[in-house]
C-alpha cells in the first residue's frame, strides 16, 4: 500500500461525497465518469479501505469514507490557503466574482472597485450568469464567490444572505389592472405571464411553485426571454405580464408600469446571498466578504 495520494484524488473524493452520484460529480469536475471512477477506485486501493458503497440509485459513504471526509476538507483548505499565501506574497493573483442576472445590477452591492484599490496587483474579474451556473463555477474552482438568487441549491457551500425583497407585477400601461395600486393573485388568473424554465434554477422554481400552491394560484406561464429589456418590450406590446424583483422597477420602459402585490399571509420574495467555498482561504475573498458585510450593514440589510 502506498500513501502517494495527490490533491486531485482528494478533490474527486470530495465532489463524489457531496454529490453522491458519479454523473453529477463528473459534471461538477468537468470530466467524464470513467476517469472519476478510476481515480476513486485507485484512492480506495491506496488507502486499503472502501470509501463508498455503490448501488443502483447512486453511492453512499462507508464508515471509513465518513471519517475521511472532514480530513479531506481540512487538507484541501490548507492547500488552498498555502496557494493564496504564496500568491499574496508574490503580490499578484486572480479573483473571480459572479453575480446573478435575475436582478438589476444596481441592486447588487458592487465592492469590486474597492477590492481593486486594496489589491492593485491582482486581477479582479466579475461575470454575470444564472445562479445555478455561478454555483457550479464555485464548486469547480473556476470562481471564488458569487452573489446568487436565494433558494438556489448551494449544498456544500457557505452562504450569507445580503438582502431580500418582494416581487412586483410588471404589466402594460393600458392593461385593465394598471389603474389599481395593489393587485391580488386571484386577479391574475388566466393572464399570460412570462415565467422561467425550471432547469434554469430548480430550487427557486420549486419555492415559487410551493407558494402558488399554498395560495391556490396557477400562473398561465409563457416562455420568459433571457434578457429583461426584451421581456419589458414584450410586456409593453401587451404580450404578457411578469412577476419581477422589486429592484427591477429601476429599469424604466415606456408603456410598462409596476404594481405591488397583495400579501396572502406571506409574500413571494426574491433575494440575494453570497456563496463561496469554505475551503477557499484566499485573502482577497476575506476582504471581499468583509466589504460585502459592511455594505449590507450600511444599507440596513439582513
Amino acid at each position: 500500500m502506498t500513501t502517494s495520494i495527490d490533491l486531485r484524488q482528494f478533490r474527486y473524493f470530495l465532489a463524489l461525497s457531496e454529490e453522491l452520484n458519479f454523473r453529477r460529480a463528473a459534471l461538477r469536475l468537468h470530466i467524464s465518469q470513467p476517469p472519476l471512477s478510476r481515480q476513486i477506485q485507485q484512492l480506495e486501493e491506496q488507502l486499503g479501505v472502501e470509501l463508498f458503497q455503490r448501488n443502483s440509485s447512486g453511492v453512499t459513504l462507508t464508515q471509513a469514507g465518513t471519517a475521511f471526509l472532514p480530513e479531506v476538507r481540512r487538507t484541501l483548505a490548507q492547500a488552498d490557503k498555502a496557494i493564496a499565501v504564496a500568491r499574496a506574497a508574490h503580490g499578484a493573483g486572480r479573483f473571480v466574482v459572479g453575480y446573478t442576472t435575475v436582478f438589476d445590477r444596481s441592486a447588487i452591492p458592487d465592492v469590486t472597485e474597492r477590492l481593486r484599490q486594496r489589491f492593485p496587483q491582482w486581477s479582479i474579474e466579475s461575470k454575470g450568469k444564472h445562479s445555478i451556473s455561478l454555483v457550479r463555477d464555485i464548486r469547480s474552482g473556476a470562481m471564488d464567490a458569487a452573489l446568487i438568487g436565494l433558494h438556489t441549491d448551494t449544498q456544500g457551500l457557505k452562504v450569507e444572505m445580503i438582502f431580500d425583497e418582494p416581487y412586483v407585477l410588471a404589466l402594460p400601461a393600458g392593461h385593465r389592472l394598471a389603474r389599481k395600486r395593489l393587485i391580488g393573485f386571484d386577479e391574475l388568473r388566466g393572464e399570460p405571464m412570462f415565467w422561467f424554465a425550471r432547469r434554469l434554477n430548480p430550487g427557486f422554481y420549486d419555492y415559487c411553485q410551493g407558494f402558488f400552491e399554498r395560495i391556490g394560484f396557477q400562473p398561465h406561464a409563457i416562455a420568459e426571454p433571457a434578457d429583461h429589456h426584451i421581456m419589458l418590450g414584450l410586456i409593453a406590446e401587451g404580450q404578457g405580464l411578469a412577476l419581477i424583483p422589486a429592484s427591477l422597477r429601476k429599469v424604466k420602459y415606456e408603456g410598462v408600469v409596476f404594481r405591488a402585490m397583495k400579501a396572502h399571509g406571506e409574500q413571494l420574495r426574491a433575494g440575494i446571498a453570497v456563496a463561496y467555498a469554505e475551503r477557499n482561504q484566499s485573502l482577497v475573498l476575506r476582504a471581499f466578504l468583509a466589504l460585502l458585510r459592511q455594505a449590507r450593514s450600511l444599507s440596513g440589510g439582513a
